[in-house]
């Protein structure tokens, strides 16, 4: 199951309903959003690991803080909870590195699906905890308590986002870039 699949998934596709519900959308939009927010932030995750720039330690010891895993089962009791808004505000700073990481991503969104901008600024911060949660998931395998990752391709989160496992991870975050850009 990809990581996007986990976010499609959470909560028993409670997760859908609630995008639908702020985004004012059907779930067929509430997906495609959806689709386009977890590929757009999945894609700042690899990008921030794959970088030499970037130390990913802060990142990977997120990850194995199985609390956001386990958010991924009952996304709803953390809608409407200020210090989870907070949470995933700070939590944004780990995916796409800055404010402005986070606008670009809001900016990019907007384009390929025509919702506006200020919509999906108010889920970024609402969903960071559920991708955190389910890069935990896919590495941790649903709650374990390593970070070996769920494919041979190598450790850490590395190995979990080279998803076709040929030591790279360049070809899987265009692939998953091309996959809701078209």
């Amino acid at each position: 199951m990809g990581l996007v699949d986990l976010l499609l998934q959470s909560g028993g596709g409670d997760l859908l309903g609630q995008i639908a519900k702020k985004a004012n959308t059907d779930k067929n939009g509430a997906e495609d959003l959806l689709k386009n927010l977890g590929s757009a932030m999945f894609g700042q995750v690899k990008g921030r690991v794959q970088s030499n720039q970037h130390d990913s330690t802060g990142l990977e010891d997120l990850i194995s803080n199985s609390k956001y895993a386990e958010m991924l089962d009952e996304p709803s009791r953390h809608y409407n909870d200020r210090k989870m808004q907070d949470n995933g505000n700070d939590l944004l700073g780990y995916i796409t590195g800055s404010r402005e990481g986070s606008r670009e991503v809001a900016s990019q969104v907007s384009q390929k699906t025509g919702f506006d901008i200020s919509i999906i600024k108010g889920l970024l911060p609402m969903l960071a905890p559920l991708i955190i949660g389910s890069l935990s998931k896919g590495m941790l395998g649903g709650g374990g308590s390593s970070l070996a990752p769920s494919n041979n391709s190598g450790g850490g989160l590395m190995g979990m986002l080279d998803f076709d496992n040929d030591g790279s991870i360049i070809d899987d975050v265009a692939g998953l870039a091309m996959k809701y850009i078209f």
